[in-house]
């Protein structure tokens, strides 16, 4: 049986792991960036923010003070490079084992203080960690797996799992900032139509 090294040695050199991935994630720039398989969702969800930041920026801030573009910017570079960030790294992916195991003495783990047996993957080949789970989407095991989330087009586990934090804490703060931005022109419209209004209301009278 060949091992791991001998099996990615192809045409007289030797193959790097990302060259040889078993999972369904996307990888580009020579092994820097993965990414999962489900692409389309995570494209929606850039055209859908930048549409309406667009559509805020053009209609609603341009009629407040330019702190609210600043403060806006600044909002909307944080929750892309979280997105970005949480989307294209690694969140955890668990090595695969070359063969099966026997899987009648699985190995044990501490937890809690209580005794655990590790539970084997029959996909991966290998007894996942505590907090490790197999993803259907990626077709991986994910070290502290929390969810396959399509937004950001990548599992999120532990090492992504900040980024993905950052990510929904500064678009819920965008999200707050920006209907108040909406509620606080609104205000404003109705008190300058109400000083005109009673501007104008005693020359209507005279006319009268």
């Amino acid at each position: 049986m060949l091992d791991d090294a001998e099996q990615r040695l192809r045409g007289g050199r030797c193959k790097q792991l990302w060259e040889d991935f078993p999972g369904n994630n996307m990888i580009c720039c020579r092994g820097l960036c993965l990414t999962g398989p489900d692409p389309m969702i995570f494209i929606f969800n850039l055209i859908l923010t930048f549409g309406i930041l667009s559509a805020f920026y053009i209609l609603i801030a341009i009629r407040l003070h330019p702190v609210v573009f600043v403060i806006g910017f600044i909002l909307h570079g944080l929750s892309l490079y979280f997105l970005l960030r949480c989307a294209f790294t690694d969140p955890g992916i668990m090595k695969r084992g070359s063969t099966p195991q026997n899987t009648e003495n699985p190995p044990t783990h501490i937890v809690n203080g209580q005794v655990q047996q590790l539970v084997y993957c029959n996909t991966c080949h290998i007894f996942r960690p505590p907090k490790c789970k197999h993803c259907r989407t990626c077709n991986n095991c994910v070290e502290e797996f929390d969810h396959h989330c399509p937004w950001v087009m990548n599992c999120v586990g532990k090492r992504n799992y900040r980024y993905f934090v950052g990510f929904v804490a500064t678009i819920s703060i965008l999200c707050v900032y920006v209907c108040a931005c909406c509620l606080g022109l609104l205000i404003k419209t109705v008190c300058l139509t109400c000083i005109v209004f009673k501007q104008i209301t005693p020359s209507l009278e005279r006319q009268l």
